[in-house]
């Protein structure tokens, strides 16, 4: 499993260099700052420990795993060497700024979904991070036989829900009191989903 979706709000940040999906590793200019983006290997555990430990409380707790765990990090390693997920890593100056994954089920009848999830550290965000480690997922996710995308998050989390909405996401369910946070609070639960045939990316997420 991978950890949940946090990500800026929507101000506006432009892409002044493009990235293409699936040239990997590229760098790019966001709004100040110079990206790079890279697909997720194995070496990168330690890495994405300091990085989960770097988050703040209130970011942990909209995460369903708790990625401050060597073992859940291995798990996600894993995941990835096994081919059932892909994860994009962005760093400025060789900091880890956030990353954007996409998760593929095993189970037989949900196959055809693949579901996205994106987190930006705090310092990095409002600055187009999030928009285009979404957009880098998204575009991942069309060379692979998905049919549909999907995205959960709690009803609390609407940059993000802008965020997705703007990628051409909408919502499927409301499930209330469907997550309990690491205090122990309950929030609702959005499901939010497009197809992937349809995604159409020539404009760049704002955000």
């Amino acid at each position: 499993m991978l950890p949940g979706t946090q990500c800026e709000g929507p101000s506006l940040a432009v892409t002044e260099t493009a990235c293409a999906p699936h040239s990997y590793p590229c760098n790019l200019r966001l709004a100040d700052l110079e990206v790079g983006l890279r697909l997720m290997t194995a070496d990168d555990e330690e890495k994405l420990l300091a990085f989960a430990r770097r988050l703040p409380e209130h970011d942990l707790l909209f995460l369903p795993v708790d990625i401050t765990r060597r073992e859940t990090v291995r798990a996600w390693i894993a995941n990835v060497e096994a081919d059932r997920t892909s994860t994009v890593l962005a760093e400025v100056d060789g900091e880890l700024a956030g990353y954007g994954s996409l998760h593929r089920s095993e189970l037989l009848w949900i196959r055809h979904l693949g579901e996205i999830r994106i987190l930006v550290s705090s310092r990095y965000r409002g600055q187009g991070v999030g928009g285009e480690l979404a957009r880098q997922v998204v575009e991942l996710a069309r060379a692979t036989d998905l049919h549909k995308l999907m995205v959960n998050m709690m009803s609390t989390q609407r940059d993000a829900q802008a965020l997705f909405h703007r990628l051409g996401f909408i919502p499927e369910a409301l499930l209330n009191d469907w997550v309990i946070d690491r205090a122990g609070r309950m929030h609702d639960l959005i499901v939010m989903s497009r197809e992937v045939a349809d995604v159409e990316l020539d404009d760049e997420p704002e955000g």
